[in-house]
């Protein structure tokens, strides 16, 4: 049921890109009212100060007291979340994570992938896996909600749906790019121009830490085991996530079965569009669509799914899961593109 008046929603590391994707959506969405706006570096500006462009006038503050929000979206480094979230929920608030502090369910597999003892263990098993598309029903009366990453939000729609209908070998590779908005706002050596440009390379070869949220979600979709190989790429774009996943089709599954399969899936929801050609990162740029094309190369299905990494992959994502938590059109605030960075 639709809330009477509009939800109070704050956004905690407004200024990373992430969370200013969070903030502009949140901002012109018809049935909220954006009241706080965090970020300890800024702390005291503007936020339109502090964001290009951004028509928000709100003060960024530093902290956030338990009760004054009723969904706080979170896009914050990992560990930090996971340690404010105990004082958000107590205090009656939605939480949507868009870190991987609540991606996984088992705290020594967070501990092994990510070199940390979880802060709040206790909550992994409470968290709502936030892919609208595989977890609606679940949704619908999370208080922690947790977001994909955008490689795995990606990776997902390309291989869960075959894996839950049998019609594929659970045995999956994946080759994935992605823009270098990816890594996040800090400034860092290896994303700079002249380091990016008209260059693309492959990293996290010996396993990136993203597999293991993929892991987890395909061993579920598969009822069982799962081989699972992932190689990610950086290359010189801003935006944008492009994975192509090589699925081995069970004897008997013919093209147009997969190809069946993933329009059917498509039907499901508004911002799925099964294409007929091999999608480019371009037409989703900015939104929370994904692009998504069943192919076939000598008995082997090619399926591409193209996403914008901070749409699709981060804010839109927690937007749309939003949505269905508190029951509004799934499309509430998400029509328009978000374009900077």
């Amino acid at each position: 049921m639709t809330q009477a008046t509009p939800l109070r929603a704050a956004v905690v590391g407004s200024t990373g890109y992430i969370g200013m994707q969070c903030t502009a959506l949140l901002a012109a969405h018809p049935d909220v009212e954006l009241t706080r706006v965090l970020g300890h570096r800024s702390a005291g500006k503007r936020y339109c100060d502090v964001v290009p462009g951004s028509p928000v006038g709100l003060i960024i503050e530093d902290s956030l007291d338990p009760g004054s929000a009723d969904v706080v979206m979170a896009a914050l480094p990992h560990t930090v979340a996971a340690s404010l979230a105990p004082g958000w929920l107590a205090g009656g608030a939605t939480v949507i994570d868009c870190s991987a502090d609540f991606r996984l369910h088992d705290a020594a597999a967070y501990r092994r992938w990510y070199g940390v003892e979880h802060p709040s263990p206790d909550l992994l098993d409470e968290a709502v896996y936030a892919m609208v598309e595989l977890q609606r029903d679940r949704l619908a009366c999370a208080n922690l909600i947790s977001v994909p990453g955008c490689y795995p939000t990606a990776t997902l729609l390309a291989c869960v749906p075959p894996l839950r209908a049998g019609l594929i070998e659970p045995d999956i590779v994946v080759d994935a790019k992605s823009g270098v908005s990816g890594a996040g706002r800090e400034a860092k050596v290896a994303n700079l121009f002249s380091e990016v440009n008209e260059s693309v390379h492959a990293y996290g070869v010996a396993g990136h830490r993203h597999k293991s949220e993929m892991l987890e979600q395909l061993r579920d979709a598969a009822d069982g085991d799962v081989g699972f190989t992932f190689v990610p790429h950086l290359i010189p774009m801003t935006r944008g996530i492009l994975a192509t996943a090589y699925l081995r089709p069970r004897p008997g599954v013919t093209e147009a079965d997969l190809h069946e399969l993933y329009a059917a899936f498509c039907d499901t929801s508004p911002f799925l569009d099964h294409v007929h050609t091999p999608p480019a990162t371009k037409s989703v740029t900015g939104t929370n669509r994904a692009a998504i094309h069943s192919g076939w190369q000598d008995g082997m299905a090619v399926v591409t799914v193209a996403i914008d990494n901070l749409g699709k992959g981060g804010g839109g994502q927690a937007v749309h899961a939003m949505n269905v938590r508190f029951g509004f059109d799934e499309t509430a605030g998400l029509e328009s593109r978000v374009l900077w960075p």
